[in-house]
């Protein structure tokens, strides 16, 4: 059976066509992917969907913890089509907890650590990169009653994963779930795993790990791109489908006893920026940055600016990356690959610079993510 792409069902999906959806489309749940694997797509769910996607995110939620949260903050992106927000919502309810629906705009209000201590949360739901800060940020103790950290939306990574280590060591900091909008739960974790490693919830989702170059399934342990097919009603047939990932797959028992397979992802599938026609990847970007001790992408972020008279690169650095780096050093590494040698020499390049900040100040996007690349338009 032939792969799926992004692409085939953003020609497939509404407004364009209802071709792929099942029934007539008269009820259920649209949502939007974000985009980070191409054009954003609109799914039509059906309700079926939605229920089976709270019992696979709530049986996931108590195979991390060992225990049933009672008190759960929604720190998520409430609107726009996304579905994280109400899914959390509905696995809550699941759980039979209490819902502090805050929404990602709260992480900004002087209020939501009042909020949080005077109803004893124990539970954090929202993104890595600002629960990262939420939580580390708690000098005067608002938050001692928060015990589990629950994120979704993009990869941990070692250095976030260290910093609440070292700042919360009391915290349990697990995946909510593996998941898409278009797919649904795709993996959970259990609580011998961290970081991006899940069990693959294999009685919904059949899940491959292709070399989609030479079109076969790659052995354990062997990096490829994650292809979902769902085996379930959906509203609308997944098949092969390529989400956009990519990791390695582990077979064997568990520590938690489990025999379900193991999926690590190792990142997202062709990251990418053009600059000035140039294409720049992210693999490229890091590789050259090892020689100066960045190999986290959550520790950086590539910003390609435009001006009037040409464009200039902004690269931002976290304060867990070792110090002293300048534009010079940064320059000289990146000059060791090709394509980046031909965006130096370009005729509307005008400079690089770098700074060292907290990685909280990173460009994120409206629903909590930091991608590695960032555009914009300078003033």
């Amino acid at each position: 059976m032939p792969l799926f792409s992004p692409v085939d069902l953003q020609s497939t999906c509404p407004p364009s066509t209802e071709d792929l959806v099942l029934g007539d489309g008269g009820s259920g749940l649209a949502l939007r992917s974000s985009g980070t694997s191409g054009r954003r797509k609109v799914l039509y769910h059906s309700w079926e969907f939605t229920e089976r996607v709270a019992f696979l995110g709530a049986r996931g939620v108590v195979s991390a913890l060992g225990t049933i949260p009672r008190r759960m903050a929604n720190f998520l992106y409430p609107a726009e089509l996304n579905g994280a927000f109400s899914f959390a919502q509905d696995v809550t309810r699941l759980l039979d907890a209490m819902s502090f629906p805050m929404g990602s705009s709260a992480l900004a209000s002087p209020e939501t650590p009042e909020v949080l201590r005077d109803h004893a949360v124990d539970t954090v739901i929202c993104s890595p990169s600002a629960g990262l800060k939420l939580l580390t940020e708690d000098t005067a103790g608002a938050l001692a009653a928060v015990r589990n950290f629950l994120y979704i939306g993009e990869i941990l990574g070692e250095s976030r994963e260290r910093q609440l280590a070292e700042a919360r060591p009391e915290l349990r900091v697990r995946s909510l779930s593996y998941s898409t909008s278009e797919t649904g739960p795709i993996g959970y974790q259990c609580a011998y795993q961290t970081g991006s490693t899940h069990h693959l919830h294999e009685d919904a989702l059949v899940v491959e790990v292709i070399d989609t170059a030479a079109e076969r399934i790659q052995p354990d342990g062997r990096v490829g791109e994650v292809v979902v097919t769902t085996l379930t009603d959906s509203g609308m047939p997944l098949l092969r489908y390529q989400v956009g990932d990519e990791g390695y797959i582990e077979t064997g028992p568990c520590l938690c006893g489990s025999a379900a397979r193991r999926l690590t992802l190792v990142g997202r599938v062709r990251q990418s920026v053009n600059v000035d026609s140039t294409t720049i990847s992210q693999e490229l970007v890091m590789d050259r940055l090892s020689v100066l001790g960045i190999t986290d992408p959550a520790d950086c972020q590539f910003q390609v600016r435009t001006h009037e008279t040409g464009f200039s690169i902004r690269l931002l650095v976290s304060d867990r990356t070792p110090s002293g780096l300048t534009a010079d050093d940064a320059v000289a590494a990146l000059r060791g690959a090709y394509h980046m040698q031909r965006v130096f020499t370009a005729p509307s390049y005008r400079g690089l610079t770098v700074e060292r900040v907290d990685s909280s100040r990173f460009h994120h996007t409206d629903r909590g993510k930091v991608p590695f690349f960032h555009e914009e338009h300078a003033g």
